[in-house]
């Protein structure tokens, strides 16, 4: 599904996520243009996160609308799911890899969503040999090349989360969203996993949260800072200095106002759903 010129990757409207009778998430109004790489900072707690599972379809709204790639998710079917998955490349904490398979089968997954590649490659391990090639591109340009072989269940932290980046670059999708891609990291292997991101996100929309502000640079045009569930600042990066930051995490030190509801409510807006069901992407 292509978006219009002038049709926003991300759409939302008067957005509220709860959990527990308390609000997570509260957004009037927020929209990403196509193609921008938007950084999402603020403290613990801020709903950052949240923000990254509402649009990847994992944290169900207690109200408002949201459209990602020209899709509603109100009106969604089973079919218009899958179709959003497959365009949706996703590095969220948690990182899923099967732990059976090897590096290499775990990238080459990400193919699955392209066009023509269906899920019975997965089951047979057998892939194109031209496809083989590009994921072991992937794993070596994050310094991985000699481990393509081990399964996934004996790769230490950082290890999973680089075959998670290759995975994404294999899958080319249209938005990518980033929990904190380089949190298991080293110095020298985060700025290889920046450079991977970018890769993967080259010509289309990319939401990280971020939490070194040296990263912002690598990582963002804009930014967003996020605390008490609502946005503070929406700035371009060059408009975002160490003393806005600073206020931003200070501000996790005053209680939040308006984050919590009545507990009758809470029956009616439930809050994160545990999770949907997982579709097939053939």
């Amino acid at each position: 599904m292509s978006l219009a010129p002038d049709e926003p990757a991300v759409r939302i409207t008067d957005l509220a996520v709860v959990a527990d009778c308390r609000v997570l998430l509260q957004l009037p109004r927020l929209q990403i243009a196509s193609g921008e790489q938007v950084a999402i900072v603020g403290p613990n707690g801020a709903g950052k996160s949240t923000l990254l599972r509402v649009l990847g379809g994992f944290a169900r709204p207690a109200r408002g609308e949201v459209e990602v790639l020209g899709r509603r998710f109100h009106s969604l079917d089973r079919v218009g799911w899958q179709q959003l998955r497959r365009e949706t490349g996703q590095l969220l904490q948690g990182l899923h890899l099967v732990p059976r398979l090897t590096a290499r089968e775990n990238v080459l997954i990400g193919a699955l969503a392209r066009p023509g590649l269906s899920a019975w490659r997965s089951w047979t391990r057998c892939f194109p040999a031209a496809l083989v090639d590009e994921a072991d591109a992937a794993l070596d340009a994050l310094g991985m090349s000699a481990m393509r072989h081990l399964r996934a269940d004996r790769l230490s932290g950082g290890e999973r989360q680089k075959v998670g980046l290759a995975r994404l670059q294999l899958q080319r999708p249209r938005l990518v969203l980033a929990d904190e891609p380089t949190a298991a990291l080293d110095p020298a292997a985060t700025a290889l996993a920046c450079a991977a991101l970018r890769r993967s996100a080259a010509g289309a929309t990319l939401l990280t949260v971020v939490h070194q502000p040296s990263l912002l640079p690598l990582l963002a045009t804009r930014v967003i800072g996020l605390a008490a569930g609502q946005i503070v600042f929406d700035r371009p990066l060059a408009a975002v200095d160490a003393l806005l930051l600073d206020a931003l995490y200070a501000s996790s030190d005053r209680p939040p106002s308006g984050t919590t509801i009545e507990p009758g409510q809470a029956d009616r807006e439930r809050g994160i759903a545990s999770a949907r069901p997982r579709l097939s992407t053939s």
